[in-house]
């Protein structure tokens, strides 16, 4: 029997550096580049929303100055009230306050980027389909009550 370490060619090795390499560069230019539509200027057309837990378990939407812009009866827009109660879970977790606004940031191409400025979380809502996102989007849209 032999006590030897197992051998790789060194051919292999090349190979794999490179191909480490390669992505992590890639990656990077993708990043510098802002591949995947999202801009650079984050908050130029950020809407701030500030989410409210009301009687019966609606949630009433309003701007960062208190305006209104929805009421979300119990039974509407799920994705929504799981993302915010998401968000809000995190917040508490950092002694943040929760009636702190949130931002909604259009992007290119219809996308919208969730951001909360308190804790640093952002979610691309386009990454969980169009019909999840139509429920935030419709908060840019003129007050409703569902």
């Amino acid at each position: 029997m032999r006590d030897e370490a197992p051998h790789v060619p060194r051919w292999a090795l090349i190979a794999a550096g490179s191909l480490m390499i390669g992505t992590i560069a890639l990656a990077a230019v993708a990043r510098i580049n802002h591949a995947g539509g999202h801009p650079v200027n984050w908050k130029a057309d950020a809407v701030a929303v500030v989410f409210r837990q009301q009687a019966q378990d609606a949630i009433t939407v309003t701007t960062g100055a208190g305006a209104p812009i929805a009421t979300i009866a119990p039974t509407q827009d799920a994705f929504l009230r799981t993302t915010m109660r998401t968000m809000l879970q995190a917040r508490a977790r950092e002694g943040q306050p929760r009636t702190a606004p949130f931002l909604l940031i259009p992007q290119r191409g219809g996308a919208l980027l969730l951001d909360d400025p308190l804790t640093g979380r952002k979610i691309f809502l386009q990454a969980f389909g169009p019909s999840n996102q139509a429920q935030f989007s419709a908060l840019l849209q003129p007050k409703r009550s569902l």
